[in-house]
């Protein structure tokens, strides 16, 4: 009896022990987190937009051209068949046309200078040179001779203007108390002009000094045209005050009208005179302007020329051509996409333009209706921007109705309105599919994957490793054994791989949990 009691312990022990133990195991224990590493690794990305979509029946595509334009011919009538290629409706590209040959006769020259560069000047070149600088030294000292002429105008027009033209009506007009003879002229304007009369003397004095002083070939010449338009500035105040007061004159036993008159015309005349010297200084200054650096401009191609080619040159000059040769693929990609040929077989529905009318993008330019099916799909406005409009994505289809099999198309237009779900933008696209031999009916479903950009030799690593904190974004990396977070920039993504910018090296480990 006691044995039998020994084994049924021991028995009801080992049950609670295992039922313990599961209990641990399930509900306790807590176990170790699976790692996944990769490495950071070199290669290529072609960066896809997939989405779903739907087979739809014969409907019409609404084509557009890229750019604004004047239609210059329609190609077809409504109605009319079309195969594959062929030209629908023409934009005008006379504008193009015209670009494309100046740019091509710049690019011309720009290659010519690369070729003197590259053999360098000839003495013909150089002696060609010595004679620009030797003209432009000439026309230097005429502009220097004529800026001369204006300067010592300006005084004598200034001169005339004060000692001649105004004085008339003051007495001891060069003494140190000049008095005005104008009785009616009282106050303010009287003091001012008898006060400013003995400063204009004292200026004129030393404006004699200095005119006389001065020489084309002298360094101060170009220092003084600001002294002379001030000058000029100072004589010009006095005149108007002058005008001021002879203006308000009238009549009198002391002042005939005929005495007004010479007064007005005197100075009327004097405020020509100084006006004409400001503007015949500046437009002298001016001319010596262009000749000191018509000189500059003539030294420097000689100095080029007699120090022979530099490198940096040779590079700068290929840049030259370079842009221009940019320039002209552009226009000449605009010129192509200047007509809308057929993205297959087709039934033209409506033709929107005639010629002569001018398109704008937005609008719909010519209406097709293929002979098959067509597909439809809704893009994010996230992702919308990575489909160039009008320029014929491929993409790969894959119905549900067929696994397995792969069928190719293109995008043939992106169609302007946007599509609001669930407060989200998208964008529908039409999809051209390529001939097959698929049973395809309307309403299959569809799975797109839109070829957008790709990259070559960039560094990438599994997307799902990059998670996202405060609008930057993170990995972790293995390093000696131990984890750390790193803050990365990325770049494309094909869905599975993302591209690394910046934050990684090639050859580094990443990790990332598998639970």
């Amino acid at each position: 009896m006691r044995k039998i009691s020994y084994y049924l312990l021991l028995m009801v022990a080992m049950g609670g022990f295992l039922a313990s133990f599961w209990v641990y195991q399930k509900y306790f224990k807590i176990a170790e987190p699976k790692i996944l590493q990769f490495k950071v690794e070199r290669g290529n990305l072609q960066e896809a937009v997939r989405v779903r979509g739907e087979v739809v029946a014969e409907k019409d595509f609404d084509l557009e051209f890229p750019f604004s334009g004047t239609v210059e011919k329609v190609f077809v009538s409504e109605g009319q068949q079309v195969n594959q290629g062929f030209p629908l409706i023409k934009l005008e590209t006379i504008d193009f046309d015209l670009e494309v040959r100046r740019l091509n006769a710049v690019l011309g020259q720009r290659q010519a200078n690369l070729t003197k560069l590259l053999t360098g000047a000839t003495s013909e070149d150089i002696d060609i040179s010595k004679t620009k600088v030797e003209n432009a030294k000439t026309a230097l000292t005429n502009a220097r001779k004529n800026l001369l002429d204006k300067l010592n105008d300006a005084y004598t027009k200034a001169d005339d203007a004060v000692r001649n033209q105004t004085d008339q009506f003051f007495s001891n007009p060069r003494s140190a108390n000049p008095s005005l003879n104008l009785i009616s002229i009282t106050g303010q304007l009287r003091t001012d002009l008898e006060s400013e009369r003995v400063s204009l003397e004292l200026l004129l004095n030393a404006w004699k000094s200095l005119s006389d002083s001065l020489s084309a070939a002298d360094d101060k010449l170009n220092l003084s045209i600001a002294t002379f338009k001030s000058n000029l500035g100072r004589v010009g105040s006095f005149l108007d005050k002058a005008a001021l007061a002879v203006n308000g004159l009238t009549p009198g036993s002391d002042l005939t009208q005929a005495i007004i008159d010479t007064y007005k015309s005197a100075v009327s005349t004097a405020r020509t005179n100084i006006n004409t010297a400001i503007s015949n200084l500046s437009a002298a200054e001016e001319k010596l302007k262009i000749a000191e650096s018509n000189l500059l401009l003539a030294q420097n191609e000689l100095a080029f020329k007699e120090a022979g080619t530099r490198n940096e040159d040779i590079e700068i000059a290929k840049a030259q051509i370079d842009e221009v040769k940019s320039q002209i693929a552009s226009l000449e990609e605009k010129i192509k996409k200047s007509t809308i040929y057929a993205p297959g077989q087709a039934r033209v529905t409506k033709t929107w333009f005639e010629v002569g009318e001018v398109f704008r993008p937005g609008q719909t330019v010519i209406s097709l209706s293929t002979f098959g099916h067509k597909i439809q799909a809704d893009v994010s406005e996230l992702e919308i921007g990575k489909i160039k409009d009008n320029d014929g994505n491929p993409v790969s289809i894959r119905l549900d109705a067929f696994p397995g099999q792969a069928l190719m198309g293109k995008i043939i237009s992106v169609e302007p309105r946007e599509v609001i779900k669930e407060g989200d933008r998208y964008y529908k696209i039409n999809v051209y599919m390529d001939p097959h031999g698929s049973e395809i009916r309307s309403g299959m479903n569809v799975d797109l994957i839109i070829d957008a950009s790709s990259k070559e030799n960039i560094l990438k690593v599994p997307e799902f490793v990059v998670y996202g904190r405060d609008d930057k974004k993170f990995v972790k990396v293995l390093d000696g054994g131990i984890q750390l977070e790193k803050e990365i920039k990325t770049g494309i993504s094909d869905g599975e791989s993302v591209e690394i910018v910046s934050g990684l090296s090639e050859g580094q480990t990443v990790m990332v949990s598998a639970d």
